[in-house]
């Protein structure tokens, strides 16, 4: 019985983060925006990496686009519960870096972006910029990240894409940039 109870229980969480559940009665003073567009790509079938019989595809990162209602390319993103009233999961400062780099958000045509972080559809943006936040030495208190909540809702569109393992590096902006064009998202 438990058993069931939990498939039950992460269907449904599934399917939240599927269609951005929201709260009835949102509990922050930031104003609900338009339905979210969320829109999930089905996997094509075509092992990750084109070698039979790969698992790759099922434990590579799903590949996001969104388009946001603000400039929060520079802004450090979280995840929150289905309500937007809970952070559930934060970057360290060393995860915004990559080699010499930080790990920003590549812009695509049309003004949307690819993420490089690891964003969901309850993602929400702090008021720290990547520059800022990768400098300290610790994540700061749960209490300080929420005091830094600046934007629970600033998705327009989120479309997820397949797997980061369906795309060559080199080739992943170019084949989206298409798909944008092309309205094929």
């Amino acid at each position: 019985m438990m058993k069931i109870g939990l498939i039950l229980g992460t269907a449904a969480l599934l399917a939240c983060s599927l269609t951005g559940c929201r709260s009835a009665q949102p509990t922050n003073s930031v104003k609900q925006p338009a339905p979210l567009v969320v829109a999930p790509v089905p996997f094509t079938g075509k092992p990750a990496g084109g070698h039979p019989g790969s698992t790759s595809s099922v434990t590579s990162p799903i590949v996001y686009v969104y388009k946001t209602r603000g400039d929060y390319a520079h802004l450090v993103p979280v995840l929150m519960d289905a309500t937007r009233t809970r952070i559930v999961s934060y970057p360290a400062p060393v995860d915004l870096r990559s080699g010499d780099g930080l790990r920003l958000p590549t812009p695509l045509a049309d003004g949307y972006l690819l993420d490089n972080k690891g964003i969901t559809p309850h993602v929400a943006f702090l008021s720290y910029t990547y520059e800022e936040y990768s400098g300290l030495s610790v994540a700061p208190a749960m209490s300080e990240l929420m005091a830094h909540l600046l934007d629970v809702h600033p998705l327009v569109e989120i479309h997820a894409c397949g797997r980061r393992a369906d795309y060559r590096d080199q080739d992943i902006v170019a084949e989206l940039n298409k798909r944008i064009t092309q309205g094929n998202l």
